[in-house]
C-alpha cells in the first residue's frame, strides 16, 4: 500500500519566506556594485599623477592629440594596434579634459568591464560563491589594478576579454532562448572587441570555441536534438559567430583606405621585430615568464585545477587550454614587457574558481562519517580553502602596498616636469617638437608630427622609423625643437641625427644624463 502526500498549491507564502526571496536577489547585485565602486576607488586613486608609468602613456597621449587635431590613425598616426583602443579611449579623452588623467581615466572605465566578467564568468561556474571569489581575485590582482591606471591597451583588452568568456559561459548554462540567443550576441562582441583592442588577447577565442563546438555536438545527439528543437537552440551560436565577425568587419570599415599601411603597422610590424628580437627569448622573455608566474594567482589556479579533475569537472578542460594559449602567445610575443603578463589573470582567475567546489563538501562532510576517500577529499578541500583566502588576502595586501607606495616611474620626474616646463617656455602653441620622450612633450601641451607619436626603440630597430624620416620631419618649419631625453635617439640605426641637429638647432638646456649615459638635451631654432 503506498501512501500520498497531497500538498496545497495554493497554500499561501509566509512573509518571511518572501522577504528571504528578495534578500536573496538584491544581496548579491548589492555586493557587486558594492565591490564595482571599490575597484573604481581603487583606480581613481591618485589617477593624475603626472609621472611616466609606462613609456607607451606618452605615445597614446600624443596619438591622441593628433587625432583631436584631425589627423587619421595609420594613413598619418603611427599605430600599432587594432583601431579600438584608441576609438573607445578618444570620446572620454575630449569629454574629460584632453589630459593624462582623462586617457586614464578612460582605461579605468574600461577595466570595469573586466571585474564585471569575472563575477559573471564565477557565477556561471560555482554560483555566487564562484562570483565572489573571481571578483575579488580579479579585483586584488596588482598587475591587473595597474593596467587598469595606465594610458595602455593591455589592461581594457584583457578585461573585454575577461567579460567576453563570462558571457560564453553564461550562455552555456542557458543556450536556449532569446537570453541564449542575447547572451550569445554579445559574447561575440565582447570578444571581437578585446581582440581589435588587442591582439594578445586572441587566445580568449579557445575557451569559447570548445564551448561553441561541444553546443553543436550536443545538440546532433537525438535525444538532446528532441529536447532543443527550437530555433533559437541552433542560431544562438551562429549569432555569437556572427556577431563577432559584424563588430570586426565595422571596426575594419572606417580603414579600407588605408588597409596596406593599417596591415603593416599591426601586422607586419609585430611579425618583423619578432624576427629582430628572438634573441630576447632566453635573456627576457623566459626571466619575465617566470615572474608573471609567480605569484598567489598562480598557485590559486593550480589548486583549482587539482580540485576540477579531482571532481572530473570537465570545465577545466576550455579554461585550462586558454590559459595555455596565453602561455604560447606570450612566449611569441617578442620583445616580451612586462605589462603583457596581465594576461594571464583572465584564465589564472577561472580556473582558481573551479576550487570553489571544493568549499561546501569542506563544511558539509566536516559532521558525518566518511571514507578514506571522502576524508581524502575534506584534506584536499581545505588546503584549496586555505590557498584561496591566503592568495586573496596577500593580493589585497599587495594592492595597499601599490597604492600606498607605487613603483617608481620609468623615467624620473624631476627632470620630466623640468623638460616639459622649458617646453613650454621656448615653443608656442601649435609648435611641434621632435623627441624620444613624448610624455614630456604632451605635459607641456605640445605635440609631435603625427607620423612621430611612437618613437619606441622596437620601431626603430625594426626600421619601421628611419633617420632620413626623422630628417624630413625635422625639416618642416613647424618644428621648433628637439629634446633627446632618453637613449632612443641614440640608438645605432638614428645615430646621426644628433649630429645633425647641432648643425640646425642650438642647445638650450642640459638636463643631465639618462639610464644609458646619454646627455639629456633640449634644442630649439
Amino acid at each position: 500500500m503506498t501512501s500520498e502526500v497531497i500538498v496545497d498549491s495554493q497554500a499561501p507564502v509566509s512573509a518571511t519566506d518572501g522577504s528571504r526571496s528578495v534578500r536573496s536577489r538584491w544581496l548579491p547585485r548589492a555586493a557587486l556594485c558594492l565591490l564595482l565602486a571599490i575597484g573604481m576607488g581603487m583606480r581613481l586613486y591618485q589617477l593624475g599623477q603626472p609621472l611616466e608609468r609606462d613609456f607607451d602613456e606618452g605615445v597614446y597621449l600624443q596619438s591622441l592629440r593628433a587625432m583631436s587635431h584631425g589627423f587619421a590613425l595609420y594613413s598619418q598616426v603611427f599605430y600599432s594596434q587594432p583601431p579600438f583602443f584608441l576609438e573607445s579611449v578618444f570620446p572620454i579623452y575630449m569629454f574629460a579634459g584632453q589630459s593624462l588623467w582623462a586617457g586614464r581615466l578612460a582605461v579605468a572605465l574600461l577595466s570595469l568591464w573586466g571585474l564585471l566578467g569575472a563575477w559573471l564568468l564565477g557565477k556561471a561556474l560555482y554560483g555566487y560563491k564562484g562570483a565572489f571569489v573571481a571578483l575579488l581575485l580579479t579585483l586584488t590582482s596588482v598587475s591587473f589594478l595597474h593596467e587598469a591606471r595606465v594610458l595602455q591597451a593591455d589592461g581594457p583588452s584583457v578585461a573585454l576579454s575577461l567579460l567576453g568568456v563570462g558571457l560564453a559561459f553564461q550562455w552555456w548554462k542557458q543556450p536556449t532562448g532569446r537570453r541564449g540567443l542575447l547572451l550569445a550576441a554579445l559574447s561575440g562582441i565582447s570578444l571581437a572587441l578585446s581582440i581589435m583592442t588587442k591582439f594578445l588577447v586572441a587566445p580568449a577565442l579557445l575557451p569559447v570555441g570548445i564551448l561553441v563546438l561541444m553546443r553543436f555536438w550536443q545538440l546532433t545527439r537525438p535525444s538532446e536534438g528532441k529536447r532543443s528543437s527550437t530555433p533559437l537552440a541552433y542560431w544562438a551560436p551562429v549569432a555569437g559567430i556572427g556577431a563577432f565577425v559584424l563588430v570586426t568587419l565595422a571596426l575594419f570599415l572606417p580603414w579600407t583606405s588605408s588597409f596596406s599601411t593599417m596591415f603593416q603597422s599591426i601586422v607586419s610590424f609585430h611579425t618583423k621585430s619578432n624576427v629582430i628580437f628572438r634573441y630576447t627569448l632566453r635573456t627576457i622573455t623566459f626571466p619575465l615568464l617566470l615572474q608573471g608566474l609567480s605569484t598567489p594567482l598562480t598557485f590559486t589556479g593550480l589548486a583549482g585545477i587539482m580540485v576540477a579533475v579531482l571532481r572530473r569537472d570537465w570545465r577545466v578542460i576550455p579554461l585550462f587550454v586558454w590559459f595555455l594559449g596565453t602561455i604560447l602567445v606570450l612566449l611569441e610575443q617578442r620583445p616580451l614587457f612586462a605589462h603583457h603578463l596581465v594576461a594571464l589573470v583572465p584564465p589564472l582567475v577561472s580556473l582558481s574558481v573551479l576550487g570553489c567546489s571544493a568549499l561546501s563538501p569542506l563544511f558539509s562532510q566536516l559532521s558525518v562519517k566518511r571514507s578514506q576517500t571522502q576524508c581524502s577529499f575534506t584534506r584536499t578541500s581545505a588546503i584549496v580553502t586555505i590557498v584561496l583566502a591566503v592568495g586573496c588576502a596577500y593580493a589585497f595586501g599587495q594592492d595597499i602596498i601599490y597604492l600606498l607606495k607605487p613603483p617608481p616611474p620609468v623615467t624620473p620626474t624631476g627632470p620630466l616636469q623640468q623638460a616639459a616646463s622649458d617646453l613650454k617656455r621656448f615653443t608656442q602653441p601649435g609648435d611641434l617638437v621632435i623627441s624620444d620622450e613624448p610624455l614630456a612633450v604632451a605635459l607641456a601641451g605640445r605635440d609631435t608630427p603625427p607620423w612621430l607619436v611612437d618613437p619606441s626603440s622596437v620601431r626603430i630597430q625594426s626600421g619601421y622609423l628611419t633617420l632620413q624620416d626623422l630628417i624630413k620631419a625635422s625639416e618642416q618649419p613647424q618644428v621648433r625643437a628637439v629634446l633627446f631625453f632618453s637613449s632612443r635617439f641614440h640608438l645605432q640605426e638614428v645615430e646621426e641625427y644628433h649630429s645633425w641637429v647641432t648643425q640646425h638647432f642650438h642647445l638650450v638646456r642640459v638636463y643631465g644624463k639618462d639610464s644609458i649615459g646619454y646627455p639629456q638635451e633640449l634644442w630649439v631654432r
